[in-house]
């Protein structure tokens, strides 16, 4: 028997082409659909690692966290503290001869030091002296000398006592700003 087809043979070729396309478009895009269902998936996977992950550093950070030794750390901050003070004043020329003028200038002639001790701390150069003045009015106008001088940004004095061979003994700490060792003008 004889096929008869009444539908013209370019439309039919048209639309064979155009569900071909269809089949083609429906197959990438259903393909897209799954790529991108598994790729969601690997991320939500991937997502749950990294929450595990996490829980567990936060709970080993927990658990640093409770073997902490906060004296320990503190002494090590201020001994930081102390080295920098250190490697900036190892770094930088020193100009002991400036500090020495300046304690030589500011001594008034009737008092001796006998003993002396070097303290870097911080921002501050301290001096400890052990000295020996005439008279305590003679001490007083050493300490005076001191006070009024820019460069001295603290003054203390202990241990005053009268001395078996005549004078005053006393104790005198003088506090240096940094600045100069370094040779730098104090602009207070």
């Amino acid at each position: 028997m004889v096929d008869i087809n009444l539908i013209p043979r370019e439309y039919k070729l048209k639309k064979e082409k155009f569900s071909g396309i269809v089949s083609r478009t429906v197959g990438a895009v259903f393909a897209l659909f799954v790529l991108s269902l598994l790729i969601y998936g690997g991320l939500l996977l991937y997502q749950n690692k990294l929450n595990k992950d996490l829980g567990n550093t936060n709970q080993a950070i927990e658990n640093l966290d409770i073997k902490r030794d906060f004296e320990t750390e503190q002494i090590m901050v201020d001994l930081d503290k102390k080295l920098k003070v250190l490697k900036e004043m190892f770094e930088n020329h020193f100009y002991w001869s400036d500090i020495v003028a300046k304690i030589e200038e500011l001594t008034i002639p009737e008092v001796y030091f006998s003993d002396a001790r070097l303290s870097l701390v911080e921002d501050k150069v301290s001096f400890g002296f052990s000295g020996n003045a005439l008279t305590y009015t003679t001490l007083a106008k050493q300490i005076i000398s001191f006070q009024e001088e820019s460069d001295v940004k603290n003054i203390v004095v202990t241990g005053i006592a009268l001395s078996s061979e005549g004078g005053i003994d006393f104790n005198l700490e003088i506090t240096f700003s940094k600045d100069i060792l370094l040779g730098l003008e104090n602009n207070d």
